[in-house]
């Protein structure tokens, strides 16, 4: 009777075990998941400026995935008239959309104005977007980073002054910090505008 039992009873753990497992490798749970993928500076997008700089930033900023794809799209500006310079770095991994960095040309208005209008929709609670000034000129939370740059000078293009508005919006992150991850969206956001700056010719030095 006993020996039935204990065999009864090896056998439910067995099939237990052999579940569990099974449930394991089909969630790809550890330890039959898939490592996290690289992020090599030379598949970064071009617009986000220096790939060894930028390739830092978003292995601090991103979540773990198995592979990273990088979609670039630069529009250059025709001739020293045209307003129409932008560009869109968009990073996926695991089917979702993980970062989006925009950059606009556009026409010269108060730092507050542009940081309510282009960023805060995007810092994930009021009073979570704040300044900094440390070199480039922005302000940032865990969920964006963004920074106003001047490029041409008024008489360049018709209608004033026009600066480079850089967005980087964070839309899944990572399990850094947020103090961590707000200074990896910075470097990004700073290293795009630094790109940009010299991709859209711009004649205002930087500060």
């Amino acid at each position: 009777m006993n020996t039935r039992r204990s065999g009864y009873a090896l056998a439910v753990v067995a099939v237990v075990v052999v579940g569990v497992f099974g449930a394991l490798y089909f969630f790809k749970a550890p330890p039959f998941g898939e490592g996290a993928g690289d992020i090599e500076a030379s598949a970064v997008c071009d617009s986000l400026g220096s790939g060894s700089r930028a390739a830092g930033a978003l292995r601090t900023v991103l979540p773990e995935e198995s592979s990273y794809a990088f979609d670039d799209d630069v529009n250059l500006r025709a001739d020293e008239r045209d307003s129409g310079y932008g560009s869109d770095c968009f990073v996926s991994g695991g089917g979702d959309q993980l970062l989006r960095a925009r950059t606009q040309m556009i026409r010269d208005e108060p730092f507050e104005s542009w940081a309510d209008g282009e960023v805060a929709q995007y810092a994930d609670g009021k009073g979570r977007l704040t300044p900094f000034t440390t070199g480039l000129k922005g302000a940032a939370s865990p969920s964006v980073a963004a920074v106003l740059v001047p490029c041409t000078s008024a008489g360049k293009i018709p209608g004033g002054q026009y600066d480079l508005s850089v967005v980087v919006h964070l839309e899944k992150a990572g399990k850094a910090s947020d103090a961590n991850t707000r200074a990896g969206l910075i470097d990004l956001a700073k290293n795009a505008a630094t790109y940009a700056h010299a991709k859209a010719k711009c004649d205002i030095a930087l500060p």
